[in-house]
Order: C-alpha cells, then sequence, then structure tokens
C-alpha cells in the first residue's frame, strides 16, 4: 500500500505527527476509497481554495492558503504548545471504516465547501459568509473533547483529536475527521505513571491501616495493664521463646523504640547479674542519676580507655579529682596509695590464719578423681552448646535460667541464695594487688618452678630452660655451667636483666659462654641499692618461622577480684608478631631478626612491608600452614591452642596464693602473654606482661583489643557499677545502651575459678608459704611501661 493511499489531508499536523518516523511508527491499515468519496477527495487536492478575503488581508501576507493549511493555522498554537510538554512514546494504531453519522456530516460539509470553491468567480461577500459559516462548524468538530481520562488527555496530546468511548465493544477509539482510529497500544509512559501512582496509594492506605490497628492494639493494652507489667511480660516471653537473647528484628518488629531500649537494658542486666552471682554477690542497678568518677592515666593508648568510657554515661572523667574523690582509675602501674584507700577482706584474713593443723588434716582427706567428662570439659576450648557455659558452670546455668528474668526477680534470687546484696561500689583499680608474680620474669620463673615440682611437671616442657642467677658465685650458675658442658653444641642463649626488663631492654643474645660469663660477673646495683640478677635462657633455635621469618604468639587473660573471689577468664583471639628480617641464626647482633616487640620492630625499614603492622591473625596463620604444610596436617586451634590455655592455667595456679593475699574489694587486671613455637610446633611461654600494649598499630589490633577491653569492662567494671535502671536514663543517652547481644559476643571463657580450685591449691602450698626470695619485691621493680610502648 502506498503512502498517498493513506493521504486524505497529508499536509494536516495530525497525519504529520503520524507519518513522522521520529515520533510513532507508520501506520499500516486498509482504506477503502468509494466510502470517502475518492473522487471529490482528489479534486480538493487539486483546486485549492483562495481563501485571502477569510482573513483581513496583511501587508507580508499574500498567499493563497488550502483548506487543511487553514486548519492547520487554527490548531497551530495548540499544538505546539502540547508538543513541548507531552514526550511520546512509540504505539501502534489502526484505522477502520466509520458508521458515525456525525462522520457523514462532515463529509457533506466538505462537499459543500468544496462546491462553492468550484463556483467561485470572485470575492463576493455572500461567498465569504457562507465560508466563514463552514469554517465555523468544522472548527467546532474539531473542538470537541469528551472525558477527563488521563489516557484521553495524552492521545489527544499526542494527536490532537477527540476521543471517545465505544461501550459496546469496550475499546477505545480515536476520531479523526469522520475515521475512526482504534488504539491498540495506550501510551506506555502514561501507563507506567498510572500504575506507579495506584501502587503509591495502596502503599499509603496500608500503611495507615497498619498504623491504625497498631494505634488500636496499644490503647487496648494500655487500658488493661502497665507499661511496666506489659514490657516484663514482652520480655519474658521472648526469654521463654529464647534463653540466649538472640535477637531479630522479626521477633520485636511490633515493638517501639522506647520498649526495644527497655528489653535491651534487661538483657544486659541479666547479663551481668549471671557475672556477678559467680562470686556471690549482687549489685542493685540505680534508681536515681549516679555520677561516679575516673581517672586515666597517661600512655599506653589512653584515649582507648576514655573512649570506651563514653558509652557508660553514669561515669565521669575527672582528670584533677584526688584519689579520695575518685571511683576508679586506670594506670599503667598500680598505685599504692589508691589501693590503701579499698576496703579489706574480713573473710580472707581469716583464710590466711587458719591453722597449719588444719591444713595438714585437709592434705590427708582422699582427693576426688575427676570424672573423664571433666577433665575433657577443662582441656575443651571454644566449643560450647550454651554461650553461659563460657563464664559459669552448668549447674548454675540450669538454675538461674529458671529465674524471673526481671530486676526484681534478680534480688528475690539472690535473697534466697544468700548473696551478699551490694548497693554501690566506693573503689576499683585496674591491678590486682600482687601483679608482679606474673608480670616479672624472675618472679613468674619461680612461681611456675615450684608449681610444677608440685605437681610433678617438667617445667622445661613449657618454659624454655632457664637460670636465674645473681652472680658468678650463685649455686644457680653452678647449674647453668653443668648444663652448658652437658649439652654441648647448644652454644646460642639469652641473658635478661632479672629487674626493670620490658620492652626487650636489656635482653642481650650471646654465642659463647665467655659472653655470659663477662655479663654475669659485673657488679651492677639498681638506684634502689639493690644488686642486679640475670636471667640466663636456652634461646629456641630452631623456632617454628613463618615466611622464613621468626614470630611470637600474643594472647591476653584477665583476672578479676571482686567480692573476695578471683577468677580467671582466657580471651579467644589473639595474633602474631612477625619479625622484619629473615631468620639467621648465626646473625645474632640483628635486633630486627631475633625479637619481635614492637618497640623495636617499628624501627625497622621493612616494618610493615610484609604485614600490615607485622601483625598477622591466627585465621591467617592456620591458612598459612594449610598451604605451606599440608603433608604435616597441622591446626593451630585443635593443636597448638589447647596447649596454650593449658600453660596460662599453671601459671594462674602458681601464683593464687600469692596475689591477693588480703584480697581488697575491688580489683581487675588485663594481662598479655608471649608464646614461641618450636620447629615441632611446640609451645613456649616466654613472658607476661602486667600492662600488655594496646596501642592500634595496624587493622588486626583496630579489632581485637577495643572489644578486648570492651568485653573486660563488662566482666568487671560494669559489673560493679551496673548501668541504672530505665528510669534514670536521659532521653539523649539511651543511644548508647549496647544494642549487641551480650552473651554470643563475649569472647572470654572462664579458665580458673577459685570457688572450684582455690581450696586445693591452698592445701597444696600450705607448708611452702614465704619459701623463696620474691615473696616480697618494691613497687620499684615492676615494669613501669607497657611491653611494646
Amino acid at each position: 500500500m502506498n503512502r498517498e493511499d493513506l493521504a486524505i489531508y497529508p499536509f494536516t499536523p495530525q497525519f504529520q505527527t503520524i507519518y513522522n518516523p521520529t515520533l510513532v511508527h507508520p501506520m499500516s491499515a486498509f482504506i477503502s476509497r468509494q466510502s470517502y468519496r475518492n473522487n471529490q477527495l482528489q479534486r480538493n487536492k487539486l483546486n485549492k481554495l483562495n481563501v485571502e478575503n477569510l482573513y483581513p488581508k496583511r501587508q507580508h501576507d499574500q498567499r493563497h492558503i488550502s483548506l487543511p493549511r487553514a486548519l492547520q493555522a487554527v490548531k497551530k498554537q495548540q499544538i505546539e504548545q502540547q508538543r513541548k510538554v507531552s514526550l511520546y512514546k512509540e504505539t501502534t494504531v489502526s484505522l477502520a471504516y466509520s458508521d458515525s453519522k456525525n462522520d457523514d456530516s462532515i463529509v457533506q460539509k466538505i462537499d459543500k465547501f468544496q462546491n462553492l470553491q468550484n463556483t467561485q468567480l470572485g470575492t463576493q461577500p455572500d461567498l465569504v459568509e457562507d465560508k466563514k459559516t463552514i469554517i465555523i462548524d468544522l472548527r467546532k468538530s474539531f473542538s470537541k473533547v469528551n472525558g477527563n481520562n488521563k489516557t484521553k488527555t495524552v492521545l489527544n496530546n499526542i494527536l490532537g483529536v477527540q476521543q471517545k468511548r465505544n461501550d459496546n465493544e469496550n475499546e477505545y477509539f480515536i476520531s479523526i475527521m469522520g475515521l475512526q482510529i482504534k488504539a491498540s497500544k495506550l501510551q506506555e509512559q502514561s501507563f507506567v505513571r498510572t500504575k506507579a501512582h495506584s501502587q503509591e496509594k495502596e502503599r499509603e492506605q496500608t500503611k495507615q491501616s497498619i498504623e491504625i490497628r497498631e494505634s488500636i492494639t496499644r490503647s487496648v493494652q494500655r487500658r488493661r495493664e502497665s507499661p511496666q507489667s506489659k514490657i516484663k511480660n514482652v520480655s519474658q516471653q521472648s526469654m521463654r521463646n529464647n534463653q540466649n537473647f538472640r535477637f531479630s528484628l522479626n521477633e520485636y518488629a511490633s515493638l517501639s523504640r522506647d520498649q526495644l531500649f527497655q528489653i535491651k537494658l534487661l538483657n544486659y542486666h541479666y547479663f551481668l547479674f549471671m557475672v556477678s552471682t559467680q562470686s556471690n554477690f549482687y549489685v542493685v542497678p540505680s534508681n536515681n542519676q549516679i555520677e561516679l568518677q575516673f581517672k586515666v592515666g597517661k600512655g599506653n593508648n589512653s584515649l582507648l580507655i576514655k573512649e570506651t568510657f563514653k558509652q557508660r554515661w553514669w561515669w565521669t572523667l575527672n582528670q584533677e579529682s584526688e584519689n579520695k574523690e575518685l571511683n576508679f582509675i586506670w594506670t599503667q602501674i598500680k598505685v599504692p596509695q589508691y589501693m590503701n584507700l579499698q576496703e579489706w577482706s574480713k573473710e580472707s584474713i581469716q583464710i590466711f590464719k587458719k591453722s597449719v593443723s588444719t591444713i595438714s588434716a585437709d592434705i590427708k582427706r582422699p582427693k576426688k578423681l575427676q570424672s573423664p567428662q571433666s577433665q575433657k570439659k577443662t582441656s575443651r576450648f571454644g566449643k560450647f552448646d550454651d554461650p553461659l557455659q563460657k563464664i559459669m558452670s552448668d549447674q548454675d546455668i540450669n538454675e538461674l535460667k529458671s529465674i524471673d528474668k526481671s530486676v526484681q526477680g534478680f534480688l528475690k534470687f539472690a535473697e534466697k541464695r544468700g548473696l551478699k546484696i551490694i548497693e554501690n561500689i566506693d573503689k576499683i583499680h585496674n591491678h590486682i594487688e600482687r601483679n608482679y608474680h606474673l608480670g616479672n620474669k624472675k618472679a613468674m620463673f619461680h612461681n611456675m618452678k615450684k608449681y610444677y615440682e608440685l605437681t610433678k611437671q617438667d617445667l622445661f616442657q613449657h618454659l624454655p630452660v632457664t637460670f636465674h642467677v645473681s652472680g658468678v658465685r650463685d649455686k644457680s650458675y653452678s647449674q647453668f655451667l653443668e648444663y652448658y658442658k652437658e649439652k654441648k653444641g647448644n652454644g646460642i642463649w639469652i641473658v635478661k636483666p632479672g629487674e626493670f626488663t620490658n620492652r626487650g631492654n636489656g635482653i642481650i643474645v650471646c654465642q659463647n659462654l665467655n659472653e655470659i660469663h663477662r655479663i654475669v660477673n659485673k657488679r651492677q646495683t639498681h638506684s634502689n641499692g639493690k644488686p642486679f640478677t640475670y636471667l640466663i635462657q636456652k634461646y629456641i633455635e630452631k623456632p617454628f618461622l613463618y615466611n622464613k621469618r621468626k614470630f611470637d604468639i600474643r594472647c591476653y587473660f584477665l583476672i578479676t577480684q571482686l567480692n573476695n573471689v578471683i577468677r580467671a577468664y582466657w580471651y579467644e583471639e589473639g595474633y602474631l608478631r612477625t619479625s622484619s628480617e629473615e631468620f639467621n641464626i648465626n646473625d645474632v647482633s640483628n635486633q630486627y631478626v631475633h625479637l619481635t616487640n614492637d618497640a623495636i620492630q617499628k624501627y625497622s625499614e621493612a616494618y610493615g612491608k610484609f604485614e600490615n603492622g607485622n601483625k598477622l591473625s591466627f585465621a591467617e596463620f592456620q591458612r598459612y600452614l594449610d598451604k605451606w604444610h599440608s603433608n604435616e596436617h597441622l591446626d593451630f586451634y585443635k593443636d597448638l591452642y589447647p596447649q596454650l590455655k593449658m600453660i596460662t592455667l599453671n601459671a594462674i595456679k602458681s601464683v593464687y596464693h600469692k596475689i591477693e593475699p588480703y584480697k581488697k574489694n575491688y580489683n581487675f587486671e588485663i594481662f598479655g602473654l608471649d608464646f614461641m613455637i618450636d620447629e615441632k610446633f611446640k609451645p613456649y611461654l616466654i613472658e607476661i606482661n602486667t600492662n600488655p600494649c594496646l596501642e592500634l598499630s595496624s587493622p588486626l589490633l583496630g579489632r581485637i583489643i577495643p572489644a578486648m577491653v570492651e568485653n573486660a569492662f563488662r566482666l568487671s567494671i560494669d559489673t560493679l557499677v551496673p548501668p541504672p535502671e530505665s528510669s534514670s536514663w536521659p532521653p539523649n543517652k539511651k543511644h548508647l545502651l549496647f544494642y549487641d547481644n551480650l552473651l554470643e559476643n563475649n569472647r572470654f571463657q572462664l579458665l580458673f575459678d577459685e570457688k572450684e580450685e582455690g581450696q586445693e591449691i591452698r592445701t597444696m602450698y600450705s607448708n611452702q608459704i614465704n619459701d623463696d626470695q620474691i615473696d616480697e619485691m618494691n613497687e620499684e621493680e615492676e615494669e613501669y611501661k607497657s611491653d611494646d610502648d
């Protein structure tokens, strides 16, 4: 079909729009010439009507305008405006014959107009008037637009024509000059907008209906019960469903923000209550706004401690206050003047005054053998069916799960069990009284040596071979010489100062006996007048290497002394500290090869070249083992990690009877341990630090250390001073509440509990008290700075 077959008025703007390929597709249809009086229409095309006298003649316009162009002039402004504001989408339309009487009348008017044009001989006034009348009628037929439908408006913008609805066929038609054009595809843009609008309206209606339903439900509940009882019931129901507080958005979606805050706070109080019950006390949360003062000493990332306290708004930082005014102090070394202000425990004095005869009688009693199940539990690491097993015994877990989960329920349980009810804590310190028994290298060596002798274990299976000497005439030095001569070929030893031994200071690697003799033979004294002592320790000549470089393992544990009960917790995460240069046993003078302390390695030019901050996670180390030691099937968590935990437990047991002789209320301390492993994947404890480094020198430490400090605070400070009750929380402080799962995210595991193992250790040491030179040490012999500062 040719284009001329469809061209009724090809120059009209309507058909220009249809034929324009940039706007719409070409339309295809069948048109019968007979029905539309083809002959007459062809004459209209050939014989143009002179409409010069239809309008006032203008000087610049002398043209003769045809009927279609006259109609175009009439509709020009409207169409141009519609084109500017409308964006067209592709659509397909089809033409159909029209049976409308209105179409016949239009054709008759056109014929009449054509007859006037053919018979016109001049510009007679009567003909002009007839032409005007016909044009007006044509304009009316084109200007009729029915309905306010948006789809009709869009179609009118596209074609500038009339749109009608055929109720019989339930279809849309467009009337153009006597034709009915059926739209087979509506305007896509209008359809999308209409659909989006309807969907948005439905969402708004649904949201409104939900809000109305919730408001009605809340109003009914307010009539039935008070807010406190409602929160209590909701929390109890949640705890019955899940004892471990695994919160989910779906479970608490119907609660308001304040109700969710109440449940989270109750969860926090419940966690602290369970920790405190293991030390036979309970601190009642305050129902008034309290302000406790604390002070943080300089050094060792004191900013981290201050930031951790910011979430505890009931504590106020006061760096200028005196010890009497402070409730807590955090310092690098303990402050004896502050400890003297703490309360002494009468119960601890009675225990230490216990007669030797009574203790001897305890020794003669037959000891109960541990069941295989209990022995397996002490050596098990990291696998618990219930997170509560990390911090308490199974018997206490079952009993605590059955209590009423509320502050009143906690208080009732404490009174029933005879726990000590505490309303406020006055003095807290971040150091225990005689921490040097662990932190000082010579003290740790002597304490562990005595414990391993009493338990009939080989100390040097867990510590490198060590001798503590005060000079060349010391008995221990003679023992060293005998061992040295017996073990020929082992010529590499390390000499460490017995005092002031932090950050790797004073450590010397010696290759022969003459170097060791020259150091020990020096007669030196400290500023306090005491002579120097030395630790001569066997160097691990064949260490296990990571990418040909030496490394050690840093771990953490926490000791709490709360209400006369000493407990120790092992922290699950640690890291490896790598050296900057490849290991070479022949180059003993290069500290960057042999010493992994940050205080030394950070000055190396290769520091951070291989690992960020020379730090490596346990998981990364395991991946290294899987890749490069797959034949040995080495498993860090199964083969090595339980041994690190066991060695630490032995170290704690060796000093339990010494570290808190008077059991001041209330203290805690974070300790850092350093281990090394040899080529046979066997661990050795190198040292314990009372003031471990808290600097965030790498992204790995930025993840481990703040979480460790936060976990330690929850088991110590927050247990002693729990968050106030909800009524005391200012509205602008509620966002500071911990929204994590306290039980699931607790990374500390109970390692030692005085209630379970204390009596056995006291019995074992009954005849061994005050037996060596390191029972009493001056404060200046301790580590004054962090090990890695």
